[in-house]
């Protein structure tokens, strides 16, 4: 029965990282539309990170709002029946799995969906790393060479190292090829990371899967909040100077493409995945989850390869399917081992993190 449990768990959380690679290029398209109907061309001087912060304020908003009322309507006994803690501890990985989606966002609109997945995927060697501080456990020599080895794949993947027929070398441009897109998508693992211990603290503790109540309220409510506290700025526009009104945000979400794009970011990436994320990865050790977790951006760069091409069609947007480059496959995979270095072990530092409930 236990082995059962485990395979169902892992299988469960396994379908997750699938989910989670699809809102990759979603939200990429979603970027390009957004930046359509305002007319703001990115990749240039006009870009703006107070917009694209704007946009991103919006579309989690609108999505986890989205997320809420089809958990409320599905799920309405878990949620009638979520008590007042799971409610204050879903709301605390709410706040965390806000701050790092905001920054994940900005960075999808500057940096390709894979890069994006790869880079999130940091979060399981920051993991161990914030459990020292969390947890007094420190890590072990296969979690240092694991870190190492996932800063060197930080460096391939982004192009600091070009791979070509002559060899491995820096690339000439090295100083400019690490952009502000990875930047904020790096600080956006971090809060992920904190994310992933919490849950595994809380979901010890409570009913896990009812956690999600709270985490999407909270998550909705920021949105709303920090999207109306920027657009009522005096004096806000783009950068060309045309004003932005509450009625062309509207109009953006009703069209036929954006409308369907939120809906899957909603059901699918929102409902479906974060509640089998939060009933399934209590069940099985922390480090276990964060190695499964490794998995997203490979789910993540295999959508990248045709989903594009399909969005595009019902989007109108031109939005091309990525392709595999050496710089992806050989950074990429060292972090995907990184991962595996870093927390295959970790196993044994289980009962140091968990306090006993006695």
């Amino acid at each position: 029965m236990r082995n059962d449990r485990l395979v169902l768990a892992v299988g469960a959380l396994i379908l997750v990282n699938a989910l989670w690679g699809i809102s990759f290029p979603v939200v990429k398209v979603l970027n390009a539309m957004t930046d359509s109907h305002f007319g703001v061309a990115i990749d240039t001087a006009e870009h703006s990170s107070i917009f694209r912060l704007l946009a991103s304020t919006w579309m989690l908003a609108t999505r986890f709002t989205l997320a809420l009322v089809l958990l409320c309507t599905v799920g309405f006994r878990l949620v009638a029946q979520t008590t007042r803690q799971e409610w204050r501890a879903g709301s605390i990985i709410g706040l965390l799995f806000f701050s790092g989606m905001v920054l994940q966002v900005i960075g999808l609109a500057t940096i390709p969906a894979s890069r994006s997945g790869f880079l999130t995927s940091l979060t399981t060697v920051f993991t161990p790393m914030f459990g020292v501080v969390m947890f007094r456990v420190f890590p072990s020599k296969w979690m240092i060479v694991g870190a190492i080895l996932a800063l060197l794949g930080v460096v391939v993947l982004t192009g600091l190292i070009v791979i070509d027929d002559a060899g491995m070398r820096f690339a000439k441009d090295a100083s400019e090829r690490w952009t502000w897109g990875d930047t904020v998508t790096t600080i956006a693992s971090m809060f992920f990371a904190f994310q992933v211990l919490l849950l595994d603290y809380y979901g010890k503790r409570m009913r896990s899967v009812a956690l999600t109540s709270g985490m999407f309220a909270t998550t909705a409510g920021l949105g709303w909040l920090l999207f109306a506290a920027m657009l009522s700025t005096q004096g806000f526009e783009l950068p060309g100077g045309m004003s932005i009104q509450a009625a062309d945000w509207l109009q953006l979400t009703t069209s036929t493409g954006y409308a369907i794009s939120l809906l899957i970011l909603a059901s699918l990436c929102s409902v479906v995945s974060f509640g089998l994320m939060n009933r399934f990865q209590p069940h099985i050790s922390a480090s276990q989850a964060a190695v499964i977790y490794s998995l997203e951006p490979v789910f993540a760069s295999t959508w990248a390869l045709f989903l594009p091409g399909w969005l595009s069609v019902w989007t109108g947007m031109e939005h091309a399917n990525e392709f595999w480059t050496w710089s992806l496959v050989v950074g990429g995979g060292m972090i995907l081992i990184a991962n595996v270095f870093a927390l295959y072990p970790a196993p044994t530092n289980r009962e140091t993190i968990e306090p006993s409930s006695s």
